[in-house]
């Protein structure tokens, strides 16, 4: 039995609890069927781009982070390099962004 210390919980014979494979076309697939305003596949790209990098350093091995801090924090790094795109507009897309991981439990293949 294997016990995932950073979550208190025994974790499945072949499962790694640190695996965390999001598909960034399924993500965008899923954004783009909840949101009603035009988003271009260049403005995508840098929000999957700004939310992986976040991602990354924020969960780590067993990290974590406060869902409304994720979604200030691309929103940061978009006004950090002077682009243009509606403050809540970000915030929807990194809000759903975490809401498909969520609902994929994080790994999306």
């Amino acid at each position: 039995m294997i016990i995932d210390l950073f979550r208190n919980k025994e974790v499945p014979e072949g499962e790694n609890p640190y695996e965390r494979e999001i598909n960034s076309s399924e993500v965008y697939d899923y954004v783009m069927s909840h949101i009603e305003f035009h988003l271009t596949k260049k403005t995508w790209k840098y929000i999957d781009r700004i939310f992986a990098d976040l991602w990354n350093s924020k969960i780590g091995l067993g990290g974590i982070f406060y869902w409304d801090e994720m979604e200030e924090d691309v929103l940061l790094e978009f006004k950090k390099h002077r682009i243009l795109v509606p403050d809540n507009d970000i915030r929807t897309i990194a809000h759903l962004i975490l809401e498909c991981i969520e609902q994929f439990q994080g790994k999306i293949e």
